[in-house]
C-alpha cells in the first residue's frame, strides 16, 4: 500500500492561485488533525502545483484547472474531475479508481501505469494521452476522444467504447499487447497494433477481427 501524504509539509509545490492554496492548505491541516472532509476544489485553479503522493481520495474536482498539475502516485479515488482541465497533467500510477471524469480536457495527459477500474471519461478528451500499461478494467469511453492515445500494455478488459451514435474515436491510437477482453461497444478507427519499429494500422474488417481475436466480439467497428 502506497503511503500517501496528510499534511501540510508533504506538498511539493503549491498552487499559484490563492483560493487554491487556501483550499488545499485548510484540507491538509484538517486532514492531519484527523479524518476530515474531502478536498472541495470546484472551478479552483491549481496550476503549479506538484501534489505528488497527496491522498485526495474523494476530492470534488468539478471544473478545476489542473494543467500541467503533478498527480503521480496521488490517491484520487472516488474523486469528482466533470468538466476539469487536465491537459499535460501527470497522473503516473495515481490510483483513480471509479474517478467522474465526464467532458474532461486530458490531451497530452500522462497516466501510466495508473489504476483507473471503472472510470467513467463520457465525451473526455484524452487525445494523444499516455495510458501504457494503464488498469482500465470496465472504464466507460462514450464519445470519448482517444485519437493518438498510447493504450500499449493497458488493461480494458470489460471496458464499454460506447453505442453507435456516441463512439470512441481510436484514430491513431495505439493498442498493441493491450487486453480487451470482454470490451464491448462502437469505436472509430484506424487503430495501429504494430511496434514501434514496425507500425500497423488497421480498420474497418480487420480492427473488429482483431478485437474479436482478442476476447472482443462485441466490438463493433463504425467508418471513420
Amino acid at each position: 500500500m502506497i503511503g500517501y501524504g496528510k499534511n501540510r509539509h508533504s506538498v511539493t509545490a503549491w498552487p499559484v492561485e490563492a483560493d487554491a492554496r487556501s483550499a488545499l492548505e485548510k484540507y491538509l491541516d484538517a486532514r492531519s488533525a484527523s479524518d476530515g472532509p474531502d478536498l472541495v476544489g470546484d472551478q479552483y485553479d491549481f496550476r503549479g502545483a506538484d501534489l505528488t503522493g497527496l491522498d485526495l481520495a474523494g476530492a470534488y474536482l468539478f471544473g478545476a484547472c489542473l494543467d500541467g498539475v503533478r498527480l503521480v502516485h496521488a490517491d484520487l479515488r472516488g474523486a469528482t474531475l466533470i468538466g476539469a482541465d487536465l491537459n499535460r497533467a501527470n497522473l503516473s500510477g495515481a490510483d483513480l479508481t471509479k474517478i467522474e471524469a465526464s467532458e474532461i480536457a486530458a490531451e497530452g495527459a500522462a497516466m501510466r501505469a495508473a489504476h483507473l477500474f471503472a472510470a467513467e471519461f463520457d465525451r473526455a478528451v484524452l487525445s494523444d494521452a499516455d495510458f501504457r500499461d494503464a488498469f482500465l478494467n470496465s472504464a466507460v469511453f462514450l464519445a470519448a476522444d482517444l485519437r493518438r492515445a498510447d493504450l500499449r500494455g493497458a488493461s480494458l478488459r470489460y471496458c464499454g467504447f460506447g453505442p453507435d451514435d456516441g463512439p470512441a474515436r481510436l484514430a491513431g491510437a495505439r493498442l498493441a499487447g493491450s487486453f480487451v477482453t470482454g470490451a464491448r461497444g462502437h469505436v472509430v478507427g484506424p487503430v495501429d497494433v504494430g511496434s514501434d519499429t514496425e507500425p500497423d494500422l488497421i480498420d474497418g474488417a480487420a480492427l473488429a477481427e482483431w478485437f474479436a481475436a482478442n476476447g472482443a466480439p462485441d466490438v463493433t467497428v463504425l467508418p471513420g
